[in-house]
């Protein structure tokens, strides 16, 4: 057993390395078609196709017809012995077998255990019936006795008519001495009637010679073969062009997308993919030429910020340095106030980062948002007092939600802080709490002049800032709205901006609300 064992591993490893070696074999073989393009394969896929439908030609109207013409006859025989065998009482069975001599050009014998003719027919020409003497009768009787089902016999027709025919007496393209197409088949059914006797079904039908129609076939094949061929060779090259030059155009046209510009070819051809992925390249070419347009500005906004505290620092560090009387609380404030600025940008640029990076995390919890938003308001009170800038809270009851309390407040200072940027002249920002079928909803309202429509798609894109001039004097980054949009994204919230040119805009995010508070608040 153990011997056994080993030599099936050994066999089984042999034929692993076999299977191995052969499909690096073929790996080889179709190596070059990955270094193919659109047409070359086409063309490839085209002459494959037409070669296993050329094989399959050959295969099934050449090769094969002899065996299916042979199954065809050996059906036709059984089918109608079946016939004749569930007839064989009928009193007409004469006229029924005439009929069936003539439509199906067979020869019908029905004859007894004796061997004694009952029916028969004579239309077919050449018939085995005629020819066979009782002896042989008997003989086939003795075998269908001994056969349960319907006997097969084929003859050669040569060997019956004795003929002194010989091909090698004749010169040229002659027929040859034995046509192996000049057979007769006869089929033979032992069947019992109603009164108990034994008879015999016997049919016999001539296996038309089929040589000539296989050669006619393999003539045409060459041609039908040449006409494929040349047919695949023409339509691989056509679609092949059709197919690929579009991509080919797209590609060249692409090839200007990290410029920001893409501009597809026309081209009388056109398909939907193309015409999909033409609008996904037009579209990425204007979202980028619009993101190095607002990284150009972000740079100038950040360079621009970044001078003005840094050289207001150096100043007065300088001059608190060289002038021992400037060294007064005053000059300390404003390089504190400088140093403020410059911290809250670089915070802005690294929060916005982490968003973009996934490295934000969220700690959902219920809180106060009434509170949470009055705590906020409070902390404007100084910028209030010493600019003149008026936040209104508007709230009728106090209530409770479940969300991340330090993000949600940051999406407050963001829209606050935007609201404070383009305000009117009134400095006036409003900031609403109302609840609106479950959920809590937020709105932050300034009285500028407002959002242009064109420009409401990309005000939340990263470095996006308004083309109008603002009112207050601050410095602005373009990332504030992107990182509300990414907080409330993360927070699956709904949010929006309601604007009109004149009359300010609205800002507003809905939480779900936990707990809420009915009683009036002061």
């Amino acid at each position: 057993m153990k011997k056994r064992d080993e030599v099936f591993s050994a066999a089984l490893a042999g034929t692993r390395k076999r299977a191995a070696a052969l499909g690096r074999l073929f790996s080889r073989m179709f190596m070059p078609l990955n270094r193919l393009g659109i047409r070359g394969r086409t063309l490839i896929y085209f002459l494959l196709f037409t070669g296993v439908l050329l094989a399959l030609l050959w295969v099934f109207q050449i090769a094969l017809l002899p065996d299916f013409y042979k199954l065809q006859k050996t059906n036709m025989l059984t089918t109608t012995v079946d016939t004749l065998a569930k007839n064989i009482d009928n009193e007409d069975l004469q006229l029924l077998a005439d009929r069936i001599a003539e439509a199906n050009d067979v020869s019908v014998l029905v004859v007894d255990e004796r061997g004694e003719k009952l029916i028969a027919t004579d239309g077919m020409r050449d018939s085995v019936l005629q020819r066979m003497t009782v002896y042989d009768l008997k003989r086939y009787i003795s075998l269908a006795e001994q056969s349960q089902t319907t006997l097969y016999r084929v003859f050669n027709m040569e060997l019956l008519a004795q003929s002194d025919y010989n091909e090698n007496r004749f010169q040229g393209p002659v027929p040859p001495t034995n046509d192996e197409l000049s057979r007769s088949m006869v089929a033979i059914r032992r069947v019992q009637t109603e009164a108990g006797e034994t008879h015999y079904i016997f049919l016999n039908s001539i296996i038309t010679p089929v040589e000539s129609i296989v050669k006619t076939l393999r003539s045409q094949f060459v041609f039908i073969a040449l006409f494929m061929v040349l047919l695949s060779l023409l339509l691989s090259l056509v679609l092949s062009r059709r197919i690929a030059q579009p991509i080919v155009d797209t590609s060249d046209a692409a090839a200007g997308l990290s410029e920001g510009r893409f501009q597809p070819a026309n081209t009388s051809v056109s398909y939907r993919e193309i015409q999909q992925l033409n609008a996904t390249l037009t579209q990425a070419a204007r979202d980028l030429h619009c993101v190095e347009q607002m990284q150009r500005e972000l740079l100038a906004n950040i360079s621009h910020d970044l001078r003005t505290p840094l050289t207001l620092i150096q100043g007065y560090a300088e001059a608190m340095r060289d002038l021992p009387g400037e060294k007064t609380p005053e000059n300390m404030q404003v390089i504190i106030e400088e140093t403020q600025r410059l911290t809250s940008l670089v915070n802005a640029v690294l929060e916005y980062s982490a968003a973009r990076n996934g490295h934000r995390s969220m700690e959902r919890m219920d809180f106060d948002l009434t509170q949470s938003i009055r705590g906020i308001l409070t902390r404007y009170g100084k910028l209030t007092e010493q600019e003149g800038y008026q936040i209104r809270l508007e709230t009728a009851q106090s209530v409770t939600v479940n969300a991340d309390e330090m993000q949600i407040g940051q999406v407050l200072y963001n829209l606050i802080n935007n609201a404070l940027t383009y305000t009117g002249e009134d400095k006036t920002v409003t900031v609403r709490q109302r609840v609106l079928g479950g959920v809590a909803r937020v709105e932050v309202s300034d009285t500028g002049e407002g959002i242009p429509t064109e420009e409401l798609p990309y005000i939340w894109s990263r470095y996006y800032r308004g083309q109008k001039p603002h009112k207050r004097a601050t410095m602005g980054t373009g990332l504030g709205l992107s990182i509300v949009e990414g907080i409330l994204k993360d927070h699956r919230l709904q949010f929006g901006v309601e604007s009109r040119e004149g009359e300010g805009a609205t800002f507003w995010f809905e939480l779900p609300v936990v707990a809420c508070d009915e009683k009036p608040m002061a």
